[in-house]
């Protein structure tokens, strides 16, 4: 993922604020709690205020609506306090989610095309137990700051989208000698979330 994709991932962070609905219940919190009992942890966890309903996203004919009817940012550590994701878990609309799904994917597509021939990053996109993954990937993992990665895996039968940042911790603070090492914990945090993802039914 090269410079370009990095800011234009950063500038898709914010959200569009509507009307506030009263919410009935935590759908969310059981998949939160899922993922805090493997190797992973969090650190911190921030529910999405009532009044954000929808959010932006771009897309290469334009500007996207994705609805939020719930979500949770979650920052997760393994062994130390340095967080190795920035997590966001969102719950789509009544009868939102095909709408949702497809601005995602555009966005992940626009994504994958916005840097020049040579520095493209590619989309790579599989299911695991009926969710979808799509993710891009820095090639240059460890040797650069900031993200090294970007994963959405979306739940169709539940309506949750969760976007996952992939952070590379500083060097004096690593968990892992070099991208072999990252990629087996990045492959593993995504292997838990997409297995917590398929236990959940509402």
């Amino acid at each position: 993922m090269n410079q370009h994709i990095m800011i234009s991932v950063a500038l898709l962070a914010a959200s569009l604020c509507g009307a506030a609905q009263a919410r009935t219940g935590d759908p969310l919190a059981p998949l939160a709690q899922c993922l805090s009992q493997d190797a992973f942890h969090e650190k911190q966890r921030d529910r999405l205020p009532e009044t954000v309903t929808a959010r932006e996203v771009a897309t290469a004919s334009g500007t996207a609506r994705v609805t939020l009817a719930d979500g949770y940012r979650l920052l997760m550590v393994r062994k130390g306090s340095e967080p190795l994701v920035n997590l966001k878990v969102e719950l789509s609309a009544a009868g939102q989610f095909s709408t949702d799904r497809a601005a995602i994917v555009a966005q992940m597509e626009a994504l994958a095309a916005s840097g020049k021939a040579q520095s493209k990053v590619r989309l790579e996109q599989r299911t695991q137990d009926g969710i979808d993954i799509l993710a891009l990937n820095n090639p240059l993992m460890t040797q650069s700051s900031g993200i090294t990665g970007l994963y959405t895996l979306l739940d169709a039968r539940n309506g949750v989208v969760a976007t996952a940042y992939m952070l590379n911790q500083r060097a004096d603070v690593r968990e892992y000698k070099d991208d072999a090492e990252y990629v087996a914990i990045r492959d593993h945090f995504i292997a838990v979330l997409g297995k917590c993802m398929a236990q959940q039914a509402r």
